[in-house]
């Protein structure tokens, strides 16, 4: 028999959270704890309450969900990691509940009548999460009693085909010209950080060179937002997840000109943020040429997915490192109160726009 309990606090649950990722073998980096634990201890000001949903069988954990209530978004409910304000969002991607597989069917319905009866919330925000996750099944049937809006897909681009790298340089000519280029080059160096100090002296690398690269574009780059930058900082010195943390830079001629910052989890890495010299005159992309060194280095520790995350553009630079991706989509769900039909016949028929057209002419 089912039972649940909502913790409004994650400090007690690092035990059962770790042992359930370990359980049900779960690779993605979102849904660690301590990634976790640090977005909640830096974005704390966008956050009215905590929902975290853990479901027993019997007192023995099989779910646990890491959701919030938002203070930015009033009266919604969100995944740890998404739903924050635009100029310092993390996101997170294929979000979804830690759960024993084997109990899938029992917990979707179970689920629903949680979020029906006893969530105070009259909207759920789910960003970016997969088809064939467990949230998404929970979604599609709440869909009937609930208005729904679902967003076009979004494109996760990922390598997994690592037993033959050829695949990859094959993909683009210019992949080919761009790592035989680097074999032959005596000034030009790959850089795996492999120390605490290396880490940070990259850190830093990284958010100058990206900081450069959106300045030239005559706008401020993500780390500028206080939260993001502290959020990013942290992980770096937490020594619970400093192991997860990869950084890879390209130097030539002594001079960093590529920085990617990318998250190793079991045999999965994902790529989150890349800094380039936008002052390089390259014949050759020191960004480019990143991605296909990290990817020949994921090869010789025995990884088998390179995840390069979401694009809005299925004909992103992404496309030329991997031609497989994975639809990812983005649902909201409202409650028919008052206040979100007005909102929902907003949105459907733009109203709101019009409106204030009228007012303005």
């Amino acid at each position: 028999m089912f039972t649940f309990k909502v913790y409004h606090s994650i400090q007690k649950l690092e035990k059962q959270w770790n042992s359930l990722l370990e359980a049900t073998d779960t690779k993605n980096i979102f849904l660690n704890f301590y990634w976790a634990h640090n977005w909640l201890k830096n974005y704390h000001n966008y956050i009215d309450s905590l929902q975290i949903i853990v479901i027993f069988d019997n007192n023995k954990c099989i779910a646990i969900a890491p959701l919030y209530i938002s203070s930015y978004h009033k009266n919604t409910l969100a995944f740890f990691g998404t739903n924050e304000p635009e100029s310092c969002e993390t996101q997170a991607e294929g979000m979804d509940i830690i759960y024993l597989k084997e109990h899938h069917d029992d917990l979707v319905n179970y689920f629903i009548k949680i979020f029906e009866k006893h969530l105070p919330v009259t909207r759920i925000t789910l960003k970016n999460i997969s088809k064939t996750s467990c949230i998404h099944d929970i979604a599609t049937k709440l869909a009937s009693k609930y208005f729904c809006i679902q967003s076009n897909y979004c494109y996760q681009f990922i390598f997994n085909q690592f037993d033959d790298i050829n695949n990859t340089l094959l993909l683009n000519k210019n992949n080919k010209r761009i790592f035989n280029k680097f074999i032959k080059s005596k000034n030009c160096f790959y850089e795996i950080a492999d120390t605490n100090k290396s880490k940070i002296k990259l850190f830093d690398t990284l958010i100058e060179l990206h900081q450069q690269r959106w300045n030239q574009k005559g706008k401020e780059g993500v780390f500028v937002g206080s939260e993001f930058f502290n959020f990013h900082e942290s992980l770096l010195f937490d020594v619970n997840f400093n192991k997860n943390i990869l950084l890879t830079a390209v130097i030539y001629e002594k001079k960093v000109l590529s920085v990617n910052y990318s998250y190793i989890n079991k045999d999965k890495i994902y790529f989150y943020q890349a800094g380039i010299d936008p002052k390089f005159k390259p014949s050759f992309s020191p960004g480019l040429l990143n991605h296909l060194l990290l990817i020949k280095h994921g090869e010789s520790i025995g990884i088998k997915e390179y995840n390069l995350l979401l694009s809005q553009n299925i004909n992103s630079y992404k496309s030329k490192i991997s031609n497989r991706t994975t639809k990812l989509v983005s649902i909201e769900l409202y409650k028919y109160t008052f206040k979100n039909i007005c909102k929902i016949i907003f949105l459907k028929f733009n109203i709101k726009n019009k409106l204030f057209n009228a007012i303005n002419e």
